[in-house]
């Protein structure tokens, strides 16, 4: 069986096609093939078929539509589940046309010759999808797969060029006529014309869409166009020599999920072929920056026909991102002699080598924006796609930069990428097992993709097993440790905090020592022994490198996995004095400052006797019980926590006493279980 949507939608058995009528069944069976193995919500099923305006009763006539589909359209051959909240179409992949193609297409980046697995995808289209079908969604999807289309029909039509011209030309003159204002379409054809010896028609067809290009958008022919029609003209010349393009880019990631939003927004972006672009992509280490580029890299290699430049920066003096100017110079066709000494002759030279090119620079970790300048594709037509762990935000104010923020994955991505690389029974099967391990990874790509390839090479352990070593390791790195220096978590985190300033190592190896993911600026003033004023200085710097986030003015945020690595650190480099020091202040901190409170909300209640905070800690001070209560609320999820680190490293008196101070607000707001565990 196979699902088309690539046209009319059709089901296909035996190689005869029937198709799916009425309208509303063909777009709720589009809605959910669309989503394959993906649960539906029912609101968006809704919303599909019928659009914003949902009529009254729209939900019974949907129950019918989806009876209709398993008994008349899908028969025995596949079927759709009901879930929580929403249906499931349960057939493979590959019984949809749509992952087909893509799949097909995803297949031409990896193999020899492309022209294959190109034109298969090609064949699957009979049509313009989803003919025929109403309302927003279906036209969204139809404008989405016609640029799908064109693209993979553009990456073909250079493939088979030199070899069937005939061919390539047939299948872009109608692509010509349907989208006469888009100029890589127009030199596509315009090369396919000349390669077939119809170098005229080539011409004729170049004065045509420079002429519709002025009379409609006011403009000259860009990049792509100049440099064909240059081609042409010198068709004649035997002087011309043949220019090197570059194709740097490394491998790309094989189980790669999730993040379609920053691949639409890079694609957005990659789009403007009348200017160059830049965009860096920021986020804690780990979070997946250098594999989201190189994943979208890969997708979009066709767009410049000219060359990939690839530069790993990691390792790279940060004020000096220069020294990879004359590897750039020697991959675009400049020898080695006529390189000049010179760092700013040697700039000009780049970006003399990348006029009138394509050309994408894939710039990997970078460590600051300085080091990233040089390098700058600043040609129109060229894309310079940076990663970063720190926010590059220079980048946007001098260089006009897009900036592209990643965060850890959402959960059910988290999810996707176990099953990637272990296949759908094993997570299935063990749930609750699969959830801890997703949680004790802090849903980090990296961590996941460490512990799941020590799953896939371990095939008989048990999933809970895992998620149990896991849980035991505790406050350790060591189930997230590998030889190789890439993807060992405590190297790939280590790179960020050696280029940190000594106070600002110092606060974060403080932060480490916080039970919990989330705390007051003055808590980790107390945790530093150091005024809020300058402690907030130095958590914006951690927050600029993505190791710590500032959530909201006076509240930080660590990363579970990254609160280990400093909690490591600070064993490591603090003597346990100092890290007790430590740890008394935060229990001051907390305590002094829930007395405050307590005195504030509750007046009726005793005031404990405390022994004076220890110096350095800042204790917070409230403007009214609607503050107090606030705090109170906030800090009470990390009580637990808290009063575990006090009786493990022998305050007890601040145990009792925290738990005393916080103990008439959680009676109050009827947290009895949290009651039972404190008290």
């Amino acid at each position: 069986m196979l699902i088309r949507l690539l046209g009319p939608v059709e089901v296909e058995r035996s190689g005869q096609a029937w198709p799916v009528r009425p309208p509303q069944v063909a777009l709720a069976l589009a809605a959910l093939a669309w989503e394959v193995g993906r649960v539906v919500p029912v609101d968006t099923l809704l919303a599909r078929v019928w659009g914003e305006q949902v009529p009254p009763g729209a939900r019974r006539t949907l129950y019918t539509i989806i009876t209709r589909i398993r008994r008349d359209v899908l028969a025995d051959e596949g079927a759709v589940v009901r879930r929580l909240g929403g249906y499931l179409l349960d057939v493979d992949e590959s019984a949809v046309d749509v992952p087909r193609f893509r799949d097909l297409a995803d297949q031409a980046m990896a193999v020899p010759d492309p022209a294959p697995p190109l034109g298969a995808a090609l064949a699957l289209w009979r049509g313009d999808p989803l003919t025929g079908l109403p309302g927003e969604w279906a036209e969204r999807a139809r404008h989405r797969l016609r640029d799908e289309r064109r693209e993979l029909l553009l990456r073909w039509a250079r493939v088979v060029t030199g070899r069937d011209a005939a061919a390539a030309v047939a299948a872009l003159s109608p692509l010509a006529e349907e989208y006469p204002l888009d100029e890589l379409v127009a030199a596509a054809l315009i090369e396919a014309l000349h390669a077939w010896g119809r170098t005229a028609e080539a011409l004729a067809h170049f004065a045509r869409v420079r002429r519709t290009l002025a009379e409609e958008l006011g403009v000259e022919p860009g990049t792509p166009l100049r440099r064909v029609h240059r081609k042409l003209l010198r068709s004649g010349d035997t002087a011309e020599t043949a220019r090197p393009v570059p194709a740097q880019l490394p491998v790309a990631l094989r189980h790669f999920v999730g993040r379609s939003a920053e691949l639409d927004r890079l694609a957005a972006i990659g789009e403007q072929p009348a200017a160059a672009a830049v965009c860096a992509i920021s986020g804690p280490p780990g979070v997946g920056k250098s594999s989201l580029a190189l994943r979208w890299a890969h997708l979009h290699r066709d767009r410049f026909p000219d060359g990939q430049l690839y530069a790993d920066l990691s390792t790279i003096d940060p004020a000096d991102g220069a020294v990879v100017l004359p590897r750039f110079l020697g991959a675009l066709g400049v020898a080695e002699a006529q390189v000049p000494s010179g760092v700013e002759a040697q700039i000009g030279l780049y970006r003399s080598m990348l006029d009138c090119r394509r050309v994408l620079v894939v710039l990997d970790d970078a460590r600051s924006a300085t080091q990233v300048r040089p390098l700058l594709a600043t040609a129109p037509g060229c894309l310079t796609l940076v990663t970063g762990r720190s926010e590059l935000s220079g980048l946007a104010v001098t260089a006009g930069a897009h900036l592209v923020g990643l965060d850890v994955l959402p959960g059910d991505d988290a999810y996707d990428l176990l099953v990637a690389w272990l296949g759908e029974a094993r997570p299935a099967a063990e749930p609750e097992a699969t959830a801890n391990i997703i949680r004790r990874c802090g849903r980090l790509p990296l961590a996941l993709a460490i512990v799941a390839a020590q799953l896939a090479r371990r095939a008989d352990q048990p999933l809970a097993e895992a998620a149990e070593d896991l849980e035991r390791a505790g406050a350790d790195l060591e189930p997230f440790a590998n030889s190789d220096p890439a993807i060992d978590l405590r190297h790939v985190f280590g790179r960020s905090y050696r280029d940190l300033p000594v106070p600002a190592a110092r606060l974060f190896r403080r932060l480490g020592q916080h039970p919990g993911p989330h705390l007051p600026l003055s808590a980790a003033a107390s945790l530093a022994a150091l005024p809020v004023v300058r402690t907030r200085e130095l958590a914006a710097h951690l927050d600029r490198v993505n190791l710590v986030e500032i959530r909201a003015p006076g509240r930080l945020r660590l990363h579970d996995l990254l609160r280990v690595y400093a909690s490591e650190q600070a064993r490591a480099a603090d003597t346990r004095a100092a890290r007790r020091s430590a740890t008394r202040r935060l229990l001051d901190y907390y305590l002094h400052s829930a007395c405050a409170a307590n005195a504030m909300c509750y007046p009726h209640r005793d005031d404990l006797l405390l022994d004076p905070p220890a110096r350095g800690t800042v204790v917070e001070r409230f403007a009214g019980p609607t503050e107090a209560l606030w705090w109170y609320a906030d800090a009470a999820a990390a009580l637990p926590a808290l009063l575990a680190e006090a009786t493990a490293a022998g305050f007890d008196g601040h145990a009792w006493r925290l738990a005393w101070a916080f103990a008439e607000f959680l009676q109050r707001r009827g947290l009895w279980e949290e009651i039972l565990r404190t008290q």
